[in-house]
């Protein structure tokens, strides 16, 4: 695949950091105790070991193994000083709360968390400079109109550092970039002499290239060389982790979504959310009375509310929310759709700190234990709106081929869809869930999802 190199970078990053979490170790002993044994090494190789695996995931949840980071250095900065900040305050519980390793390190972790901030700090900043914004880049070559041209190069520099425009063919007469950086080529001619000089790993084919002459015969030559052909659809797919609607209609869905191929995997997907939900659910049972005594206090009105909404295969289904907003955040009777949570000012102030919490959510685990939910899946809406974006948007109730989840992908890419072009944008984010649904890409979102709540309390 076309991504390669992005995944290669991405673990060449975790690689380097791992790395370097292990040589710390030794040099903690070295100026801590002025030598190294073989007793306080094999004291602290195993637990700093198992630590350094608790570092890599606290730092993808921080976001530091997204290549956008690359680009802003002081954005960097904060996110790795904040990431290694919660990892030592992880650490602190992984020795204190959980003494199974014999050793209960103060001095010795302090070093160690100072010696990863200046070595994996050099590490990080050698990357970006060096490998994230110029080496393993995935070389893009653009057959299609100047006007689609401009918007891959935007889509390129705005959201996609793995990759970069080299060159473009036009299939219709219009304004070219004035960024010398970008070659353009009038002849298809021009193709061969590209591959051949490696100047280009990919070829993304846009608007009618049949309209050029000579155009899909080179495009049919490079089939024999190691060149990736990919249409536009595909390459905004895997640059933005959406599906842009305009390309697609019902032919893509036929060829692209295949259910048959998910079964094992929602069978799996289940158990998991069963594993979950029981533990989560005890813990909802433990919290109940205090979170059902805060919203009492913060207004009048029910502690839960329940809302109809459609599910798998568009079956309706009551969810159950603790409620955030003042009892007449519907006074009219009809659904409102959500808006920004810190703005909206039917929220109430308990109902903020349970929405940046998401504790609002916890009653859904009644809801994930009946099967109407998942952990993660695109969130389930009201009938009400559902019928209104189904009649707009043709592909919306594709959204219920999975069961719908507290959170999703959408949700850790996207905001509050408050209107019928936010709910457009996030639709195209469900469906390359839908599309593209695993455990991986599940783990993906979980793990996001962490990052972000704990971002709205200010951890």
């Amino acid at each position: 695949m076309f991504n390669f190199r992005i995944r290669f970078k991405q673990s060449l990053l975790l690689l380097g950091d791992f790395v370097v979490f292990q040589l710390a170790v030794p040099l903690m002993l070295l100026i801590r105790y002025g030598q190294i044994t073989p007793e306080n090494y094999n004291q602290h190789a195993f637990p700093f070991f198992i630590l350094s695996l608790i570092w890599l995931v606290g730092f993808y949840v921080a976001g530091l193994y997204d290549l956008k980071l690359s680009r802003d250095t002081m954005k960097f900065l904060r996110t790795f000083f904040e990431g290694a900040v919660a990892n030592l305050l992880v650490s602190l519980g992984f020795f204190y709360l959980l003494p199974i390793f014999g050793i209960t390190p103060r001095t010795n972790l302090l070093l160690f968390f100072a010696l990863v901030l200046v070595l994996d700090y050099a590490w990080r900043m050698g990357f970006n400079f060096l490998i994230a914004k110029s080496i393993f880049k995935t070389r893009v070559l653009f057959v299609g109109t100047p006007e689609d041209a401009i918007h891959i190069d935007d889509l390129i520099r705005q959201g996609a550092p793995g990759f970069e425009l080299k060159a473009v063919i036009q299939t219709a007469p219009g304004t070219r970039f004035d960024d010398n950086k970008v070659v353009w080529y009038a002849s298809p001619t021009d193709i061969k002499e590209l591959v051949k000089k490696n100047l280009v790993d990919t070829i993304v084919i846009g608007h009618r290239p049949e309209e050029v002459p000579g155009l899909l015969d080179a495009l049919y030559d490079t089939i024999f060389s190691a060149v990736n052909l990919v249409d536009r659809t595909t390459f905004e797919e895997i640059a933005t982790g959406c599906i842009p609607l305009e390309h697609i209609s019902q032919s893509w869905f036929l060829s692209h979504i295949r259910e048959g191929e998910k079964i094992a995997y929602e069978g799996i997907k289940r158990f998991v959310d069963l594993v979950i939900a029981v533990p989560v659910g005890l813990v909802t049972l433990v919290l109940f009375p205090i979170l059902a005594l805060l919203v009492r206090i913060s207004s009048p009105g029910p502690i839960l509310i329940r809302q109809q909404r459609v599910g798998l295969k568009g079956k309706i289904f009551t969810l159950y929310k603790f409620r955030s907003m003042r009892q007449d955040a519907e006074a009219d009777g009809r659904p409102v759709l959500a808006s920004d949570q810190k703005n909206d000012p039917r929220v109430t102030k308990i109902g903020k700190f349970l929405r940046a919490t998401s504790l609002d959510e916890l009653p859904q685990i009644w809801n994930i234990l009946r099967g109407d939910m998942s952990v993660l899946g695109p969130r389930p809406e009201r009938p009400e709106f559902v019928e209104q974006l189904t009649a707009k948007m043709p592909y919306y109730a594709l959204r219920h081929l999975t069961r719908p989840g507290i959170s999703g992908w959408a949700q850790v890419n996207f905001r509050y869809a408050s209107s019928f072009e936010d709910n457009l944008k996030k639709l195209q984010y469900d469906l390359y869930y839908i599309k593209h649904r695993s455990l991986m890409l599940d783990l993906a979102i979980l793990l996001k999802t962490i990052r972000i709540v704990l971002r709205r309390i200010g951890i």
